[in-house]
Order: C-alpha cells, then sequence, then structure tokens
C-alpha cells in the first residue's frame, strides 16, 4: 500500500486530534475525544508556528491551559514473511511513533499546568487502550485496518520527561512532553 507512512501520521492525529480542519491553513484535525482535557489541535506533522488559539481550539473562552500534539515517526523496522510463493507474503511495518504535547498555560501556577497535563497524558493512553487499532477497522483498507496494534508489544509506551519554561512574574508557561509507542501495520506483499 503506498503512502502507508502519510495514512498512519494522518490515523494518529485524527484518533486523538478529531476531525479534519480547514485544508487552506495546512492539515490538522480538532474537536476531539480529548479536547475536555485541553488538547486543541492535533498535527500528522511538525509544525513551524502554532497560532494561541489553536491550543484552546473548542474550549471555553478563556481556558487558561491549552496543547497541541503534533506527530513524528521516528526508527521504522520492516520485516517481511514469505508465504506460498517467491513473491506472496507480510510486511509488518514497526514504525516508531512519537506525539508530542506541546502546552501553552496562562493559569498563575504551574501546578495547575501540570495537572492539565497529566490529565491530558492519562486520556491519550486510555484512548491506546480502548483501541489499539487508533480507530482504523475499516473496509477501506486491504486488511480490515491500518494499524493491526499500536503501543503493543515489548516496546510499550515511552512517556518522556515534562519540560517547562516559566515567565518569572507569573505570565503563560510553555511546556511539554513526549509519547513515544510502537504502532504496527502489516501489508500483504
Amino acid at each position: 500500500m503506498s503512502g502507508d507512512r502519510q495514512l498512519v501520521r494522518e490515523a494518529i492525529a485524527s484518533y486523538f486530534g478529531g476531525t479534519q480542519g480547514d485544508p487552506a491553513q495546512g492539515i490538522y484535525y480538532q474537536g476531539g475525544q480529548l479536547n475536555d482535557l485541553g488538547l486543541g489541535t492535533a498535527y500528522p506533522y511538525m509544525v513551524k508556528g502554532v497560532p494561541d488559539p489553536y491550543y484552546t481550539a473548542g474550549q471555553d473562552a478563556g481556558a487558561g491551559f491549552g496543547a497541541v500534539l503534533s506527530v513524528r515517526l521516528e526508527e521504522t523496522h520492516i520485516t517481511r514473511r514469505a508465504m506460498a510463493g517467491r513473491t506472496t507474503g507480510w510486511r509488518d511495518r514497526h514504525y516508531t511513533a512519537q506525539c508530542a504535547l506541546d502546552v501553552l498555560s496562562r493559569t498563575p501556577l504551574l501546578e495547575t499546568a501540570e495537572a492539565g497535563l497529566d490529565d491530558l497524558v492519562d486520556g491519550l493512553l486510555d484512548l491506546i487502550y480502548a483501541d489499539r487499532t487508533l480507530g482504523t477497522t475499516s473496509d477501506v483498507y486491504p486488511t480490515g485496518r491500518l494499524i493491526t496494534q499500536a503501543g503493543e508489544g515489548p516496546e510499550g509506551i515511552m512517556i518522556g520527561a515534562p519540560a517547562w519554561t516559566v515567565d518569572a512574574d507569573r505570565g503563560p508557561s510553555r511546556g511539554g512532553l513526549a509519547i513515544t509507542f510502537d504502532v504496527l501495520t502489516m501489508v500483504m506483499s
């Protein structure tokens, strides 16, 4: 299946982020299941700059905490299992997916922002556990799903250490962390 990398990126971003936004503004997703926990926008690619309103998109006016997610595909390990003939078999593609959560907080206390980030991480993990195919079970794909499993196997899920920059006069703080997990696709070859 050509375009597998792009499909995986977009599947991850849409599963966590929601429905696709205005294509004229780039590729992004908003209004997803994590919106109540502060995820305003999810991008399938790294972005150069994010407008501040995208952090809190879909939240009540004046929301003091919001996040954006961007997807990065790191190492990919591809193996082939030959079956039946010289050219038939399955290709297992193990993508190392990293979801970077970048947070913008206007709350006066850093601990409020850190607690919000913890809740968002827990919500993201709950979604992985709820559907290991990240919502890609569909007859659109030749195997019945794009992603066979995510966050499973010995690689598991790794949550990076949070990092924060804080304005000394209790102004906005920025922070975030990365969540890394294996995403397996299986393609008949």
